[in-house]
């Protein structure tokens, strides 16, 4: 019994002993193996890679063929892709998007551009307009249509249809003078602003200007300065009904009509 009993001890270690090398050479094998399975990763990769770049920068497979446009309507979309110039029939890929931006930018027309590559042949070109506010006469004679933010963007011969004109008591409507005019007409309600036809801009910064509510007669409001600008466009809006020609709320604490 003793034999046996020490006959199957030496039996159950020399199984272990095996077990454990088995699993260190599997261990070995793996961990020899494994930087070759990293390498062929990013073999594959750099394949995968370079041929993307191949496929967009050299071959015919992704060529530009068109020019796609948001932001502006189907009549206006021409304009931007003749001012975008983007090359068709080459690489789509060598698209420069950086210049593509630059030049749209420097037509002045539009305040955002986005230009961008979409596979497998598509430049798409977003853009958003600059929105006419003011019409102000420069020195030559000519006139300057201003955005929201008194950026000049076109000059043409006469004030386009629906923006007032800004007038001044000085030779030129000053910079500050076209600020004050913005900051009135920013107060307003979109449908009042809307029926104002003419603003005026005194050497001291004092706007005042015509509206003419439903094509009825005008009025001659008096905004003054550029401070309570929303306590002002409240009590034009309610004196407009009321009889008179004038609306005086340069002081809004004491507005009066005439």
């Amino acid at each position: 019994m003793t034999l046996e009993r020490g006959t199957t001890r030496r039996r159950v270690a020399g199984t272990g002993l095996a077990s454990s090398r088995t699993r260190f050479e599997r261990r070995a094998a793996a961990a020899r193996r494994r930087p070759r399975l990293v390498a062929g990763v990013l073999v594959a990769l750099l394949l995968v890679a370079g041929a993307l770049a191949w496929l967009g920068w050299f071959s015919s497979l992704l060529t530009v063929s068109r020019v796609e446009v948001h932001g502006v309507s189907a009549a206006a979309a021409g304009q931007v892709r003749t001012a975008a110039q983007v090359p068709l029939g080459g690489p789509l890929m060598r698209v420069d998007t950086d210049a593509v931006t630059a030049r749209l930018l420097a037509g002045r027309a539009w305040s955002d551009v986005s230009v961008t590559r979409s596979l497998p042949d598509t430049v798409v070109v977003t853009v958003t307009p600059r929105v006419a506010v003011l019409a102000v006469r420069n020195p030559q004679g000519e006139v300057d249509v201003v955005d929201r933010e008194g950026f000049t963007f076109r000059t043409v011969g006469s004030p386009p249809a629906g923006v007032p004109l800004v007038s001044s008591g000085a030779a030129q409507v000053t910079k500050a003078g076209v600020d004050a005019a913005l900051a009135a007409l920013g107060s307003l309600a979109p449908a009042l602003r809307a029926d104002v036809s003419g603003i005026s801009v005194s050497t001291a910064d004092q706007v005042s200007f015509t509206v003419t509510p439903n094509g009825g007669r005008g009025k001659t409001v008096v905004w003054g300065g550029a401070d309570n600008g929303q306590r002002k466009a409240e009590l034009v809006r309610l004196l407009l009904p009321q009889p008179g020609s004038t609306i005086d709320v340069s002081v809004p604490s004491s507005p009066v009509t005439r």
